[in-house]
């Protein structure tokens, strides 16, 4: 009697480790598109997406699907010939897979990819760890331009400042609430908008307040020195950084390099000389540095597209 008790103790035993291992094989192959608890989907019609993305407020960049899917177990998509549209997928938590051109690349938490159109893709969520994402189908006129934003490979996986989870959650959660109540024309113009702020959170630093300090009292030290030739050494040790540093700076903050800009400050001034004084034009050269009147002339026309004598004698008002 204790031999058949253990036989069956035994045999239970197998069976169980059968069946963990059966549930294990079919949990693994699982594969869902969507049905996630507290999903959010909004797929806008294809009839209205080509009547409204001709409005001149959305023909530059629109929304044609978003969602957001926590806790996405067994998410998995596979698209052989690709989406017609950029496809966004923001992580916000968790991990997951993306396939690209048979290059699997890892997505963690706070990371953010964009998928060209037509290109050929799979994605799936982690089994142990799934991911919470947020994501965006998108088109229009500039939707491409992000791609190429930071000189980076379009398929980078990006890594997102733990700050600003909340404004990117916070706008696609604008977003959601709109669409709740219907694709009118003018709930698309804000999802549309709302997703462009996404966007620029995502892709472009904000101007720190000591960052701005460092080019506001540069700019009005040019200002005051026009007379002067200044050089980029001189300016960065005024801001106690290596020229580097401070000519990366300044360029990400004004869109020139400070010597640039400081010749097209210094040719803004001359436009006033010529508009407001009888100065010669050798005179003007002069006061502000330029002791070669013909190179003053030539750095004048480069920048204004006309020489000081064209420009002295343009009616204006």
């Amino acid at each position: 009697m204790e031999f058949k008790i253990e036989k069956m103790d035994y045999i239970l035993i197998i069976i169980e480790i059968i069946l963990v291992f059966l549930y294990n094989i079919i949990m693994k192959n699982i594969k869902k598109k969507s049905g996630f608890q507290n999903e959010k989907i909004f797929v806008i019609p294809e009839n209205i997406i080509k009547k409204t993305s001709r409005h001149p407020l959305l023909k530059n960049l629109y929304v044609t699907d978003i969602g957001y899917f926590p806790h996405a177990q067994y998410h998995y998509r596979k698209r052989k010939k690709g989406s017609k549209q950029y496809i966004l997928i923001y992580c916000s938590k968790g991990k997951g897979i993306i396939t690209i051109n048979g290059q699997k690349r890892n997505m963690e938490e706070n990371t953010l990819l964009i998928i060209p159109p037509f290109l050929a893709h799979i994605y799936s969520s982690d089994n142990k760890e799934p991911w919470y994402i947020y994501w965006c189908h998108f088109n229009g006129q500039i939707a491409g331009h992000y791609l190429n934003l930071n000189n980076k490979d379009s398929l980078t996986i990006s890594s997102i400042a733990v700050n600003k989870l909340p404004l990117i959650t916070g706008f696609f959660d604008s977003i959601f609430n709109v669409l709740n109540s219907g694709y009118s024309t003018n709930n698309l113009i804000y999802s549309a908008q709302a997703f462009n702020h996404i966007l620029a959170t995502i892709f472009f630093k904000e101007t720190g307040q000591e960052d701005q300090n460092y080019i506001n009292e540069t700019i009005s030290y040019m200002k005051e020195n026009f007379n002067k030739k200044i050089s980029l050494d001189k300016l960065a040790s005024q801001n106690n950084l290596s020229k580097s540093q401070f000519n990366k700076l300044f360029k990400e903050k004004t869109g020139f390099s400070p010597i640039d800009y400081f010749i097209r400050l210094k040719i803004q001034q001359a436009c006033k000389y010529l508009d407001l004084t009888g100065l010669q034009i050798k005179e003007i050269a002069a006061r502000l540095a330029y002791n070669d009147p013909y190179y003053f002339s030539r750095v004048f026309k480069k920048i204004m597209g006309i020489s000081p004598r064209t420009y002295r004698n343009i009616k204006k008002g």
